[in-house]
């Protein structure tokens, strides 16, 4: 099997159409017509994650969720540490591949997926005026918001969260965005939601918004997306009938002293 068709296979789920207009989703570096000899899935492109894939079986294919290259560059320097991981790929004849934006809005993406682990179930579109788009909302049964975001750090293994609003509060809808999910906030508020999940959010943003009866659970970038890289994984052992190799740091964004 050549790495396009693997890929082929992963967007007929997660359609790079999908993305969002500013994203970087699809190949990064590399040769998608190379035979494919090994998988490494990771958050994002690491040294870590390029180690694992010259370890595991000289693996020559990393799917990151988030797009190394983003911005366009004029020079590129192999001694800037940035660069340096694109010539390591580059040295082994590793390709790499994104799933970004396309994986946050697709069905059974970053975004379902997150609802599933949390329990929320009667899910539907959190953006407004779309009906396949960033973020998701439904219910859950009733109970404290405290009580529910003790069990959301559990189930992410977040090390902690930041809570904006009355966590005393009964709940039972909830709107979530993986990653950087701010620019929903408005949109769960328009919803009737009473708790939002997501990651990245400003704190006079969430001050001010929460003064308008939402509760804004803050649980990290890192532990609102790390989840979907399992998923991927399970999946794409299906596809290619072979062990599929992970990579991933800890919480550590989180860590409290």
């Amino acid at each position: 099997m050549q790495i396009r068709e693997l890929i082929d296979k992963l967007e007929e789920k997660y359609p790079f159409e999908l993305q969002e207009e500013w994203d970087n989703s699809g190949l990064q570096i590399g040769n998608p017509n190379d035979e494919l000899r090994g998988v490494v899935l990771s958050l994002d492109l690491e040294e870590g994650a390029i180690d694992k894939a010259l370890e595991e079986s000289k693996a020559n294919l990393i799917i990151t969720h988030h797009p190394y290259l983003f911005n366009p560059t004029k020079s590129i320097d192999f001694r800037d540490g940035f660069y340096n991981r694109l010539q390591r790929c580059i040295k082994n004849d590793i390709t790499v591949f994104a799933f970004h934006t396309n994986l946050d809005i697709a069905e059974g993406g970053v975004n379902d997926n997150l609802a599933k682990i949390l329990g929320i179930r009667d899910i539907k579109s959190l953006e407004d005026g779309k009906d396949l788009g960033l973020g998701r909302f439904g219910y859950i049964n009733k109970q404290p918001a405290y009580q529910f975001l003790k069990e959301v750090k559990e189930k992410l293994e977040a090390s902690g969260i930041v809570v904006y609003g009355n966590y005393d509060k009964i709940i039972e809808k909830v709107g979530i965005c993986g990653g950087a999910g701010s620019f929903l906030i408005e949109d769960a508020i328009n919803q009737h939601c009473d708790l939002i999940v997501t990651g990245d959010v400003k704190y006079h943003e969430a001050m001010d918004l929460s003064n308008k009866g939402i509760i804004i659970a803050d649980v990290g970038h890192f532990a609102s997306e790390n989840h979907i890289i399992y998923k991927l994984q399970r999946e794409i052992e299906e596809i290619i009938s072979k062990e599929v190799y992970t990579f991933s740091k800890t919480d550590k964004f989180r860590n409290f002293i």
